[in-house]
Formats: structure tokens, C-alpha cells, sequence
């Protein structure tokens, strides 16, 4: 019997777009939530349906913030092989940010002020937004990139015109495939929370539980949990410490360092005679959905790329021969024939696909 059988374990406007950016930064930093329990007993909180407590964020109205994430990360990422050389140095650099505990800082004022860094030691990567002005700075390269805003666009066509219209839509789109309740209440960053639960109800999903801690006075999602279906977390986000006084414009005001590279980027406008990439088949629904694709053309000679595909495992059946490229989260079969198949699901349903195709 799975840990999904049986009992789960637990493992509008300016002022909502910082709700969205709370939202945003916690799945930056890589998806999950230490809720953080003391010795004080859990809060007593009113109680609230699922749809009450997510029609109170989609409301939520902060006029701005500060404050630190803290990231955890077991995803089960398969070891790389040691002969990749220099490539593998830069892909190992790239995988450690899924891996591990990370700090995550982010401010915000308004609807065009905000920044997230991503705090690892003493180097320092950043995203900081001030009007039409975005700012890229990495302090391990001493480079930064500045872009300039497009000025907003209006609400497209359809856009739900309330809180309560659109988290109607959301419950009816996700009631099919998952399992919607409030349970229970905590503590993060030293406030009080409430705890929505998002149960996968196909059981071919790797995902076992998504638990949201949500403030319960300014209704902003202060972490985030994903546990696997081995019960253990493989992602948790959550807040350290968070303060709703506006930032001051310092902390917007981004000024390279001097003799720091400065690169200008302009947005392009898309060229008419580009194909868009086809998109992959699907089958499944909602957390167990598989997407299967043809692998584009590659170089025969990149023999770091062969060493990479080699050190997986072999799997094979009906569908033909290729390599299993597993972690705790996500699986991809990558076939010999030049498919990919990947979902958050078991194999088995990843081989169905590929004959399905």
C-alpha cells in the first residue's frame, strides 16, 4: 500500500499584484513550507472552507512587505557522472539550486516595485523592479542586465471580474482531479496560519500532498509544502521573518557597482517567419498528465551529452528501448526511437503513453 492509499501522511489591483509576488517568490525559490511549530499550542482560528480561505487571498490587499524565505530541497536528482568535465561543473552549479536549503529575500511596494534575491553565502542574485525598469545583478559574475518594461496591457478577454467568480472557476477546474480542504492551523514566521490541503486524487501521481500556509490576518501564503508519494517533503518554501511596513525606494533603486558589465536588453518584437514548436501530446488528466514529444535534432558528436544519457538506467517494453531519468517529483522516459515522454507520475503510466503514440 502507497502512503496515498489509505491516510495521506503530512509530510485586483495594485495592492493584490504583492499577494501574487509572495506567490511568485516561493515558487522561484523551488516550491514547499516549513511550517514552523514551537512549543505554543496551534492558533484557534475561525473556521473557513476552502473557498472562503481562497477567496480571502485572491481579496488580500498589502500595501508592501520584507521578507525572508527560507527554501529546502530533496527532489532525489540522480548523480552526475564524474567524466562530464567543465560541462559538468556548470550543470552540477545549476542542479545545486534545486538541491539543499537556500535563502530567499523579497520586498515589495506597490504594483512596480519589487526585488527577490537569492542569498547563497556571500554571493548574491537579484531581480529588482522599479516602474518600467528591471534590474538582473549577480555578484559572483559582477554583471548586470537591465531591460525596460512594456507598458501594461489591458485584462484579456474572459479574465474572471472578481475574487469570488474566479476561485469558483479555480474549485471547479481542480474538483475532477484533486482533493480540496482546509486542515488544521500553525504558525510561520511567528504568525498565525491557516493550512489548505491539495490531495492528488489519481494515485499514479508522485505528488502525495501540496499543504499552503496561509496568514491569517493579511491572507498572503507564507510557505508552501510538497510532499512526495514516499511521504517525505521533496520541496518546502516558507517565511523566516516578514514585515508589512512599505520599503523604503532605496531599496529599488539599483545602482551597478562601479567597473561592473552592464548589459542593455531590448525586447524584440516576434518575427512573423519563426514556427512555433509543436506541441506534445498528452494523455491523462490534471496532476497525472504525461506529455510525450519528439526530441529535436542534436549534434551526434556531443560526447558530454552521450556520457549524461549513458548513466542513466536502461528501461524497455512494447513501447521500445530508452533511459529512465527519475527524481522525486518528476520522471522522463527518453527513448532510443528520439521520444521523450515526462509527468509527475510512476513509469508505468510514462510506458502507457509511449504506446499510446
Amino acid at each position: 500500500m502507497t502512503a496515498k492509499q489509505a491516510e495521506r501522511p503530512i509530510g485586483s489591483g495594485r495592492k493584490r499584484t504583492v499577494a501574487m509576488l509572495v506567490v511568485g517568490a516561493l515558487a522561484a525559490a523551488g516550491i514547499t513550507g516549513l511550517v514552523a511549530r514551537g512549543a505554543a499550542a496551534d492558533p484557534t482560528l475561525p473556521p473557513l472552507t476552502p473557498a472562503e480561505l481562497l477567496g480571502k487571498v485572491a481579496a488580500a490587499q498589502v500595501d508592501g512587505l520584507s521578507a525572508t524565505f527560507e527554501q529546502r530541497s530533496d527532489l532525489g536528482l540522480p548523480a552526475l557522472p564524474a567524466d562530464l568535465g567543465e560541462a559538468g561543473d556548470e550543470l552540477g552549479t545549476m542542479l545545486s539550486l534545486l538541491t539543499g536549503t537556500h535563502t530567499v529575500r523579497v520586498w515589495a511596494a506597490g504594483e512596480d516595485k519589487a526585488k527577490v534575491a537569492l542569498v547563497d553565502g556571500s554571493t548574491e542574485s537579484s531581480l529588482t523592479r522599479n516602474g518600467q525598469d528591471l534590474w538582473a545583478w549577480s555578484s559572483s559574475k559582477q554583471e548586470a542586465v537591465h531591460s525596460t518594461l512594456p507598458a501594461p496591457t489591458p485584462r484579456p478577454a474572459g479574465t474572471p471580474t472578481s475574487p469570488a467568480t474566479a476561485i469558483k472557476d479555480l474549485l471547479a477546474e481542480l474538483e475532477p482531479t484533486t482533493d480540496v480542504v482546509t486542515s488544521g492551523t500553525g504558525y510561520v514566521a511567528g504568525r498565525a496560519v491557516y493550512q489548505l490541503v491539495l490531495s492528488p486524487k489519481d494515485d499514479a501521481s508522485l505528488v502525495s500532498q501540496v499543504r499552503v500556509s496561509i496568514d491569517a490576518e493579511k491572507f498572503l501564503p507564507l510557505g508552501v509544502r510538497v510532499i512526495a508519494d514516499d511521504g517525505l517533503d521533496a520541496v518546502t518554501v516558507a517565511a523566516t521573518s516578514i514585515d508589512f511596513a512599505v520599503p523604503a525606494d532605496s531599496v529599488f533603486d539599483f545602482q551597478p557597482p562601479a567597473g561592473v558589465k552592464v548589459t542593455e536588453r531590448k525586447a524584440e518584437a516576434a518575427k512573423p517567419d519563426v514556427k512555433a514548436p509543436a506541441k506534445p501530446k498528452t494523455s491523462g488528466t490534471g496532476w497525472a498528465t504525461v506529455a510525450v514529444l519528439d526530441l529535436p535534432e542534436t549534434r551526434t558528436d556531443d560526447e558530454q551529452a552521450k556520457v549524461l544519457l549513458d548513466s542513466l538506467p536502461v528501461v524497455s517494453g512494447e513501447w521500445g528501448k530508452g533511459r529512465l531519468f527519475s527524481t522525486a517529483l518528476v520522471n522522463a522516459v527518453i527513448t532510443d526511437d528520439g521520444r521523450v515522454a515526462v509527468g509527475s507520475v510512476v513509469p508505468e503510466r510514462l510506458y502507457e503513453a509511449l504506446l499510446a503514440k
